[in-house]
């Protein structure tokens, strides 16, 4: 829950969030403001709103600094005010510069000061006794600044060219009271309360000679030109007032006879149409609507940043960054973790999958295997492979030398290496006479596996003729027969007449000559 704390020099109010439960209490009553603080709850957020007549507020032109030194300049001017003197003080730099005729440039600073009264500093120890945690101290000027910034120039759509001229924005504080603040180049330059003599018969003429007074008093400040147009903008809960003040504003000469409601001269609007949700700006607390209540709002609703700070509110403020970091962190890890189970539960599905998939394929494979081991026995006369292999032992047993004029070891390891070729059929005869060291073999064998497409086969049996040219001995190989025409004829051929082919035959001659005795 959130509760605000308006200070006023009288005594202070306390108002809680989205409620209309609103309590008083004057300075004659600290029991019961002592009371009331312990009675909040640990999880209360409370702000602070001072609106006394003890605040002095003034600018004052200082020597331009470098970026990187104006924090600790403003912290060493700070110091002056750390006395018994002043309870709360702020300095701010506003970035208006100038330059003086002798060159020097210089930057305007605001300064703003709240006087040390007993009843204020009480307040402020009675809080931090009662460990309530206070985030922000307002000052009521300034959070009218705010306020005419995000409700009363959006409402009214000015441009910020137009919200940088002269502007004096009357606010009523009470029934008697009201407040001036000046802008000027979009800074508040000049803050004052005016009272209202309430035995006064008219109160609207009353309020404009006190504006005049005012834009006169601007007007020599010789922080602008004095022909300026200052624009006017009244704010109150009472329209009857609202109503009267642009024709008392044009007797006094202060907008031209041409000036209408809502252009940039004058504009007089209500709390009540710039509120956000009405709780405070209706006379929910039995009193009329004055500012009092439309800042109240507008700090529940908005939670502008604070003005003034203590050693107390800098240490929560830490606390509560400290506690928001914390849980960042937390959900940080957390989603963290999230994440890491999630990808690790994709992870675990995808392997799965591929695991299926995998042994698909090995049981695919094999299945193939076994088909084509089928083909090739099939293909293979039998007589003939007996018959090869009884005269390559034969040959093997030899010992008559230059019966065979090349190594067979050398050869078998060569048709161990291409296992898509199998030799169905391997002739070979001497040239010459009996004795030549020149041999011609034959060969005749398949290639598989055979799928429609030329491109394997034949690169299986260029790698198996470029291997026999590699052993010693071999003048020449030349392929008689190819397995597929090289031009897809052969290829077409099958399939138009669209039969089942697995493997391809092909026939090879290699010349052999043995230089070397045996």
């Amino acid at each position: 829950m959130k509760v605000l704390f308006y200070v006023t020099d009288q005594g202070v109010t306390c108002y809680q969030e989205s409620s209309n439960v609103v309590d008083r209490f004057k300075w004659e009553e600290f029991d019961l403001i002592d009371d009331h603080l312990a009675s909040l709850s640990e999880k209360v957020n409370a702000s602070i709103i001072f609106d006394v007549i003890e605040e002095d507020i003034y600018f004052e032109w200082a020597p331009k600094v470098l970026p990187w030194e104006k924090k600790s300049y403003l912290e060493r001017r700070k110091k002056r005010f750390q006395s018994e003197e002043f309870l709360l003080s702020e300095l701010q730099w506003t970035h208006h510069q100038q330059e003086t005729e002798s060159g020097r440039k210089e930057e305007l600073i605001l300064t703003s000061l709240l006087s040390n009264e007993d009843n204020f500093e009480r307040f402020l120890a009675s809080l931090e006794e009662a460990q309530v945690l206070v985030t922000q101290i307002y000052t009521k000027p300034f959070l009218l600044v705010e306020y005419f910034k995000k409700r009363v120039k959006p409402y009214l759509k000015l441009s910020n060219k137009i919200f940088s001229q002269p502007c004096l924005v009357v606010v009523r504080e009470s029934e008697c009271t009201f407040r001036q603040i000046f802008f000027y180049e979009g800074q508040l330059r000049i803050s004052r309360l005016i009272e209202i003599d309430s035995d006064e018969s008219n109160m609207t003429k009353a309020l404009v000679h006190e504006t005049k007074l005012a834009v006169t008093y601007a007007l020599n400040q010789n922080f602008m030109a004095p022909d300026s147009t200052i624009g006017l903008v009244f704010l109150d809960g009472d329209t009857a007032l609202l109503d009267s003040l642009l024709e008392e504003c044009r007797k006094e000469g202060l907008v031209p006879e041409t000036s209408q409601k809502g252009g940039r001269e004058f504009n007089a609007l209500t709390f009540d149409e710039l509120s956000k949700n009405h709780l405070y700006c209706c006379g929910v607390d039995n009193d009329a609507s004055f500012s009092q209540q439309a800042v109240v709002e507008f700090v529940f609703t908005d939670r502008p940043k604070g003005f003034y700070s203590t050693p107390y509110i800098e240490k929560i403020n830490h606390l509560i960054l400290g506690k928001q970091l914390l849980i960042a962190l937390n959900v940080m890890l957390l989603l963290g973790g999230v994440y890491y189970i999630v990808i690790s539960g994709v992870n675990a599905v995808v392997s799965w999958q591929k695991q299926a998939l995998l042994e698909q394929k090995i049981s695919e494979y094999q299945a193939e295997v076994v088909h084509l081991k089928d083909i090739v026995k099939l293909q293979d006369d039998a007589q003939h492979v007996k018959a090869s292999v009884e005269f390559s032992e034969a040959i093997l047993q030899l010992k008559v030398n230059r019966v065979i004029g090349f190594d067979i070891n050398l050869w078998s390891d060569v048709f161990q290496r291409h296992e898509h070729i199998q030799i169905s059929r391997m002739e070979w005869k001497t040239l010459e006479r009996f004795d030549s060291q020149k041999s011609e073999i034959l060969l005749s064998a398949w290639v598989y596996p055979f799928y429609g497409t030329y491109a394997d086969p034949v690169k299986w049996v260029d790698e198996f003729v470029a291997d026999f040219k590699t052993l010693p001995g071999v003048e020449e190989v030349v392929l008689q027969k190819e397995p597929l025409n090289r031009d897809l004829s052969q290829t077409l051929v099958i399939e138009a007449q669209k039969e089942s082919v697995e493997a391809l035959p092909f026939d090879l001659k290699v010349s052999v000559k043995d230089v070397q005795l045996k």
